[in-house]
């Protein structure tokens, strides 16, 4: 479907505080074909310069090399973030200090490459119905040909 809309989609795990609250988040993000070319350079970037220095575990897991199985990297009872690119396994991060790491890590670096301002991305404004309505909508649209 995204392909239609000259589209690519970010897949963003996040899992933080697992051993209190067994709970994570998936989000799809669809970006701009260009941006999604580019994006495997920029979070491998942005999480090798993650958590500062001195970590116990390796900062950049590549998904790849484990048939994007991130349970085989990220051991039980982790907190971790990972992103796969479009269908192609990406890159995962044991989160060692989770007061540092920023729930919103993924939003910081595409917003930075969209060249969004900080606002955009770091506030999530409430929605009126009506504008729920019109992206749930729209939405439909997109998907009515897959459907």
């Amino acid at each position: 479907m995204w392909q239609k809309e000259k589209m690519e989609c970010l897949f963003v795990e996040t899992a933080k505080n697992v051993k209190y609250r067994r709970h994570m988040y998936i989000e799809c993000i669809a970006v701009p074909n260009e941006i999604g070319e580019m994006a495997p350079i920029y979070f491998k970037k942005a999480i090798d310069d993650s958590e500062g220095e001195w970590v116990d575990n390796k900062k950049l897991v590549d998904l790849s090399k484990q048939n994007g199985d991130i349970r085989k990297v990220i051991p039980k009872g982790f907190s971790y973030f990972a992103i796969d690119f479009g269908l192609q396994p990406g890159y995962a991060h044991v989160i060692e200090n989770e007061d540092r790491f920023p729930q919103n890590f993924a939003h910081e670096i595409i917003g930075g490459m969209i060249d969004l301002e900080r606002r955009q991305w770091r506030m999530n404004e409430s929605l009126t119905v009506e504008e729920q309505r019109a992206n749930t909508a729209e939405l439909k649209r997109l998907w009515e040909s897959f459907d």
